[in-house]
């Protein structure tokens, strides 16, 4: 008797065991939570394409926002132009504007003008991923083709409406902002045709 009272209560005591190593097994074969991938860091990519016609009747700078935020700005030679900048924390101002100014007096008869220029954004996670659909502007453009005494007020209208400047934000999301440029951008009012002027970009963002 004494003997099946002892047997059962090993065997009571083992199957306790067993529970407990199974619910032990089971806790270690959970999978953790993934990871919750957040926006953290931006890349922003210019693109400008400049007909040579431009180059050989016009200095062009080309004023943009840097990876500190700041305006700066370079001097094109090339019809190509591109600048990667990177934006290592968010919220973020993004933006170029291209400012032709005239050489000299035109002396051809007719000059080709082309300009084009767009921004791609790439906004990054904590691992360095892509953060949601990268974005792409529409590309702007203006050509003409055009004698000495129109020349001038085209390169106003090149300044004017071959910029573009947008708002990354905290969440990721990508919206419209304004920069205030120097040279001969007039944001005001982008129909009218103004006096070439070489002022730089003032600095200031709004």
């Amino acid at each position: 008797m004494k003997n099946l009272k002892l047997m059962s209560m090993l065997l009571g005591g083992l199957l306790a065991l067993g529970s407990l190593s199974s619910c032990g097994s089971d806790n270690d074969d959970e999978e953790p939570l993934p990871e919750v991938m957040k926006p953290t860091s931006a890349t922003a990519e210019y693109v400008v394409t400049l007909g040579q016609g431009l180059l050989d009747v016009a200095n062009v700078t080309i004023y943009y926002i840097d990876s500190k935020g700041e305006q700066a700005q370079e001097t094109v030679t090339s019809t190509n132009w591109t600048k990667t900048v990177n934006f290592a924390t968010l919220p973020a101002k993004t933006g170029f504007s291209v400012q032709p100014v005239l050489k000299g007096q035109p002396s051809q008869e007719e000059y080709t003008i082309v300009a084009s220029g767009q921004i791609k954004i790439t906004v990054l996670d904590q691992k360095g991923g892509t953060f949601g659909t990268p974005y792409v502007s529409n590309l702007k453009e203006l050509k003409g083709l055009l004698g000495p005494d129109f020349i001038g007020q085209f390169m106003t209208r090149i300044s004017i409406r071959l910029m573009e400047s947008k708002a990354i934000s905290a969440d990721g999301s990508i919206a419209d902002t304004a920069i205030t440029w120097g040279g001969n951008a007039d944001n005001d009012d982008p129909n009218r045709d103004t006096s070439i002027s070489t002022e730089g970009a003032t600095g200031e963002t709004r």
